[in-house]
């Protein structure tokens, strides 16, 4: 038994020790009470969600060591040539990726990431790859700065500190002593990974319960229980894949359809997708005077209430349009949403788009493009997980996606571009649309 706990709504007992508590403790970590889940503006549209990335965090802690121990117990390879501290140092690994796995967020998660530096400005020292120099930084190079300095400050060693990068960024390598473990064990550092970010990962199984649960809806939930027991970790063709038993084909198959139902009904909510692009455009217009410092201290120091301030300020002054609408919860008008994949959505948007600019009305679009999975992608790639198949000499191993009809149906992209209209131009419009008619 860990000497602390904490309750949690969601998975009832998380337990940590003394040096999880010393990180958990730190200003860097204490900071994400204050970055909201989902955006303050999600709780336009469902008033119960007031999470925060400090709970998540929590949560994919815990996770990620049911996942880890799930598969070591699932194997006997790992016990085979592994020692008992080179296992226990994993599983440390593994639980603190779970747990910085965000902490690089800026406020309002991703909404602040249009004006972040460009990611060769970061004093990064090691493990991400600055190729191309040019790119913009996003938020999992700035969870690398903070980790980083984590360990400048003695709190992490270096090799686990660089070990933890790379599980949680997908450009940062493992340590020596990991490639080490590697050498004995094909592809663990991408298995390990595929536990923090993958298809099946402690991120994901923790926020789908969570925010279905603040939201207040149904559609994020599954079986995580029976889905963690029905997973594992086998050697197949000279490296180590995930698999799922055939009975835990359907918990696998309600967690990626619950993915894609929270994406479509909650996440992508037309009021939600119309503040949010209140809030990148009252950002990147300078509305409000927002910089993201590259110091990691200085970004640390960055949280929701200080900009919500901001856009209070802002909003006294009409003519800061966006902040002084989305401060006043004044959305737009969604004329309709449109798949960009079909040919006559396509022509649709574009019509729209002509028709509003001759005649001087006001609009905008706000796209998002995500997928159920991408399981269906084989060659070699450590993501893929097998159903172990029972057969009448024994077993065999099935690709999930050749396994699972509801997988081959159902994965699409969710590739829509909603259409707005500025509500001041609504009338205006609507008599276009008429006239059109």
């Amino acid at each position: 038994m860990q000497p602390y706990e904490l309750r949690d709504p969601i998975h009832k007992r998380i337990g940590f020790d003394d040096f999880e508590r010393g990180i958990i403790d730190h200003a860097f970590f204490q900071r994400l009470r204050f970055i909201s889940q989902l955006g303050f503006i999600q709780a336009y549209v469902y008033p119960g969600a007031l999470h925060d990335r400090f709970t998540h965090a929590l949560g994919a802690m815990y996770v990620a060591g049911r996942l880890f121990g799930r598969m070591i117990e699932s194997s006997p390879i790992f016990q085979e040539r592994l020692s008992d501290q080179e296992i226990e140092a994993l599983r440390r690994r593994v639980r603190l990726a779970g747990l910085l796995h965000d902490i690089g967020h800026g406020p309002f998660s991703h909404a602040s990431e249009v004006i972040f530096p460009a990611l060769k400005d970061l004093p990064l020292d090691w493990t991400v790859s600055r190729e191309p120099t040019d790119r913009q930084a996003i938020h999992e190079d700035y969870s690398v700065l903070l980790i980083q300095t984590l360990a400048r400050e003695g709190i992490l060693e270096h090799d686990m500190a660089q070990d933890v990068c790379s599980l949680i960024h997908g450009e940062a390598k493992p340590s020596a002593w990991l490639l080490g473990l590697a050498s004995r064990l094909p592809s663990l550092p991408a298995v390990l990974k595929g536990l923090i970010s993958g298809e099946v990962d402690c991120d994901r199984m923790d926020y789908l319960l969570r925010d279905s649960y603040y939201c207040g809806v149904a559609y994020g939930q599954y079986d995580i229980d029976w889905l963690i027991s029905s997973l594992g970790v086998r050697e197949h063709e000279g490296r180590l894949v995930f698999t799922v038993t055939e009975n835990g084909v359907r918990a696998l198959e309600d967690l990626l359809l619950a993915r894609y139902h929270m994406i479509d009904q909650v996440y992508c909510h037309k009021t939600k997708m119309g503040f949010t692009h209140y809030i990148e455009s009252a950002i990147s217009e300078r509305e409000i005077d927002l910089t993201i410092p590259t110091d990691p201290y200085a970004y640390a120091a960055l949280h929701d209430g200080l900009v919500i301030e901001k856009f209070f300020e802002a909003a006294k002054n009409p003519a800061n349009y966006w902040s002084h609408h989305l401060m006043r919860r004044l959305p737009a008008k969604r004329v309709l949403r449109l798949h960009t994949l079909v040919q006559e959505d396509h022509a649709t948007l574009e019509k729209l788009r002509t028709m509003c600019l001759e005649a001087g009305v006001r609009w905008f679009t706000h796209s998002i493009s995500r997928e159920l999975t991408r399981l269906d992608e084989q060659g070699g790639k450590a993501q893929a997980i097998y159903v172990t198949k029972k057969t009448l000499g024994g077993e065999r191993m099935v690709p999930v996606f050749e396994y699972s009809d509801l997988l081959q149906k159902y994965n699409e992209k969710l590739q829509f571009t909603d259409f707005f209209v500025l509500r001041e131009d609504w009338d205006a419009f609507q008599a276009l649309v008429k006239k059109a008619a």
